[in-house]
């Protein structure tokens, strides 16, 4: 929680620079042109699990997480390899990332898959600031936005023809999540204050939901055994970013946590 609060003090001094120095009028001038929005939602829905593959240079608990990062390339390979969506961090002072790279990714002939704008959104302008650079689908935080905002940040979203995917932590924000409007709602397995994963409690929360809500099991995640246990507690789709980005062979273990196990054809692909 300290850390959640330290990022989102630094975002609200983030969104209102941003303001002045791109106001919206230039974003909404640039969402014009934005390219054709990807069903992120209909990518979640496919049979078995889905995986969204994250493309993120750093967090703050575990530093750099890849010596030779390469965000683009990261993209081209989960859209090779058995993705169905891709997460890319926007935030650039605790992740490393950016809505530039979002854009780069979100525009690259290579990459076909629908891309998610993960970012600590506390403002519609970042919404649309999303749509405008390609992104197919905005992350939401339950706790890091006033409870009166989030029906207002989940409609916008729907509005430009986006996806929210709605994280909780907890039965109750999973409840304002739905009663807000969400289609699609994360359940973090990570404890904010200890830290653990705790695939159980997700259960629980997951139980909450209605069967017409596709649900995403987040974080902790790190193997394929973590994705069919996944799986069998009803989650439709996963997120995954460290087991990922800090394997050896980026590709293979993509495959692995999409099902594929065929051999590759080039079995040193990396990134």
């Amino acid at each position: 929680m300290f850390m959640l609060d330290e990022i989102l003090a630094h975002k609200i001094i983030e969104v209102e620079d941003k303001k002045v120095r791109y106001p919206m009028s230039l974003v909404e001038k640039k969402l014009a042109h934005a390219r054709s929005v990807r069903d992120f939602f209909d990518a979640m829905k496919q049979p078995g699990i889905s995986l969204i593959a994250e493309v993120k240079r750093k967090s703050p608990s575990k530093g750099e997480l890849r010596q030779d990062y390469d965000a683009l390339s990261l993209a081209r390979t989960y859209s090779q390899h058995g993705a169905r969506a891709i997460s890319v961090l926007a935030d650039e002072a605790f992740f490393g990332g950016g809505a530039h790279i979002v854009e780069r990714i979100a525009n690259d002939a290579q990459v076909h898959l629908p891309v998610m704008y993960k970012e600590f959104v506390i403002d519609p302008y970042q919404v649309f600031e999303a749509r405008s650079v390609g992104a197919d689908a905005v992350l939401l935080i339950v706790r890091a936005v006033a409870p009166a905002m989030l029906p207002q940040l989940i409609e916008t979203a729907h509005q430009l023809g986006m996806q929210a995917l709605v994280e909780c932590f907890t039965v109750e924000e999973a409840k304002l999540a739905v009663g807000s409007g969400a289609r699609i709602v994360g359940v973090n397995n990570r404890d904010l204050q200890s830290f653990e994963v705790d695939l159980e409690r997700s259960e629980k929360i997951r139980a909450v939901l209605p069967s017409t809500t596709l649900t995403v099991s987040e974080s902790g995640l790190s193997s394929r055994a973590d994705a069919l246990q996944a799986e069998q507690l009803g989650f439709d789709a996963m997120l995954v970013g460290e087991a990922i980005l800090k394997a050896d062979n980026v590709a293979l273990q993509v495959r692995s946590f999409a099902g594929l196990h065929e051999e590759m054809k080039d079995p040193v692909l990396n990134d």
